[in-house]
Order: C-alpha cells, then structure tokens, then sequence
C-alpha cells in the first residue's frame, strides 16, 4: 500500500484432498497513510491434505492510520487433514487498526446432522456446507461469470475420488 488512501481487497480459497500440501504465503505492506488492506483465505481440506498459511502484516512509521485485516479460516472434512496458521504483525506506527486471526474447525456436526434429517446424504451435506463456508470469499469477486467458475471448480472438487 504505497499509495495514501489507498483499498485493497484479497481473497483466496483452496479444497485440498489426497496427500496435497498447498504452502501459502501473504505480506501486506503498508508504507503510506490511511490505507486499508483485508485479506480472507480459506481452505476446505479432505483425506490427508495439508495446508500452511503464512501471512505478515507489515506497517511502516508513516502508515499512520493503517487500518488492516488478515484472516485465515480451515474446515477439516477428515481426522487426518491438518491446517497450520502462521498471522503475523509487524507494526511500527502508533495509530493503527490492525489485526489477524485464524480458525480450524471440522464440519458442523449438529448443521450436518440437520441437513441429513431433511435427506441429504453426508457427502452433498458436506459440500453445501462448504459451499456455504467459501460463499463469503466468492462475494468478494466482481465478476458474476468468475463467481460461478469458482463455484463449479470446487463443485469438481467434491466429485474426485479422495486419494
């Protein structure tokens, strides 16, 4: 954010499954004032995957009035899928609004549960929970014909075999 004033908006989602280890790193940089800068990423893991998350907030002396998010949320779909969080800040103004969280969960077994009361097998529950978690990621793309590629791209995910 080199730029005063300036906006930015990130946002990632991942499915892993099989033995897939996805490595992500972030570095928001902040060196001009009154800037913001929010990031949201999101992982839905399945077999033995792996995810690791990195991400460093870095607001310089004169990014006064910094304003920064960085959140980082996992959904485990099995026993063996294991997520690592790594936020990080590093903040060197006084008069900031800076923070960074990160969550690992597995599915919402009382949601599944409820889903599967109405007839809906464990596997479609499973992904329209997903779908349900990655949805405020996919608000954030402009573009409605991109929308609807992520959405069928992570659809494909659930219809592979878990390796």
């Amino acid at each position: 954010m080199e730029g005063a004033g300036g906006r930015v908006q990130l946002a990632a989602l991942s499915v892993t499954n099989g033995e897939q280890v996805i490595d992500s790193r972030s570095l928001q940089v902040h060196t001009a004032p009154n800037a913001t800068s929010d990031l949201l990423y999101k992982n839905a893991l399945l077999g033995e995957s792996k995810t690791i998350f990195a991400g460093m907030i870095v607001v310089e002396p004169a990014a006064q009035k910094t304003d920064a998010y960085q959140t980082n949320r996992n959904l485990l779909l099995s026993k063996e899928a294991e997520a690592i969080a790594l936020p990080g800040l590093e903040i060197e103004a006084n008069d900031v609004k800076c923070s960074h969280g990160a969550t690992t969960a597995p599915i919402d077994e009382t949601a599944a549960f409820y889903l599967q009361s109405r007839g809906i097998s464990r596997p479609a529950a499973e992904e329209l929970l997903v779908f349900g978690f990655f949805e405020e990621v996919i608000e954030r793309v402009a573009y409605p014909e991109l929308a609807e590629h992520l959405r069928t791209v992570v659809s494909k995910k659930f219809q592979q075999p878990t390796l």
